[in-house]
């Protein structure tokens, strides 16, 4: 079901526990424009507040384009305080979907260039089309990634391959890409969608909050020394564990069955009931 209306930037589909968002700017290659970037942060809050979407999936509309960057024609017009002030508007709705809750997926059907390759970086995961092409072009017009594309790639696949992308400003296929490691999911293009919501299903099995606690977990690995790293992991694993879908599941592994399905929200603990 679309609830949203054909000319919003952002369009949004309700499949079960999976909501897609589209970028919905196909005659300009789906380039972010602040007016963009401000109705995907508002979507996002939206798919935060509902309890019924566990898995959240972001594609562009029309066949050549995921998000093609950003808006050239807005950046020429700023001066240096207004170009910081638009990396940092973007950097922060891009961090906020790499810390997102609930697992985000980005189905990048064409190209996903610049910003609109720091946004995909910026998902848990890539499901990608084998018509589909990444790449900052920063590079080649004398400017760099400003909505955390150095960062997020060093993350994503490894301070060479990042470098390598970033300095070249090469568009790379999929195929191409396969060893770069931060596309998790392959399809052709007439398959991608199925292949992306059959993977979003899977996620969305899962308990909710325990996949919180777990992407979170994970997030800090990259950042933070070891013991330190161990220590929150044991702290999550606690407040996890205290909850009633977490008691529900190691029930369940004991008598060999499987878990029943919570009728509660799953951060319920396990001593309040």
């Amino acid at each position: 079901m679309q609830t949203a209306d054909d000319d919003s930037l952002v369009l949004m589909e309700q499949l079960g526990a999976v909501r897609v968002l589209t970028i919905n700017r196909a005659d300009k290659m789906n380039a972010f424009t602040p007016a963009l970037m401000h109705e995907l942060d508002h979507m996002l809050d939206d798919a935060a507040r509902d309890n019924a979407t566990r898995v959240v999936i972001i594609t562009g509309a029309g066949q050549k384009a995921f998000v093609a960057g950003n808006d050239i024609d807005g950046l020429i017009e700023m001066n240096g305080v207004e170009a910081y002030r638009d990396m940092q508007r973007g950097q922060r709705v891009l961090f906020r979907l790499y810390e997102f809750a609930k697992p985000t997926i980005a189905m990048v059907n064409g190209y996903a260039l610049g910003g609109g390759f720091e946004l995909a970086l910026a998902c848990d995961f890539i499901v990608a089309s084998d018509t589909a092409r990444f790449g900052f072009p920063e590079i080649t017009l004398n400017t760099i990634p400003g909505w955390g594309g150095t960062q997020l790639a060093v993350r994503k696949m490894g301070l060479a391959r990042a470098k390598q992308m970033v300095l070249t400003g090469r568009h790379y296929t999929t195929a191409e890409c396969r060893e770069f490691g931060f596309i998790h999911v392959f399809a052709s293009a007439p398959e991608l969608k199925s292949a992306a919501l059959a993977f979003a299903e899977q996620l969305a099995t899962h308990d909710s909050f325990a996949m919180e606690m777990a992407k979170r977990t994970v997030n800090r690995a990259a950042e933070i020394p070891l013991n330190a790293g161990l220590d929150l992991e044991a702290a999550n694993y606690a407040v996890n564990f205290d909850t009633t879908a977490a008691r529900e599941g190691l029930r369940a592994f004991a008598a060999r069955r499987k878990p029943k399905k919570a009728l509660t929200d799953s951060s319920t603990s396990e001593k309040s009931k």
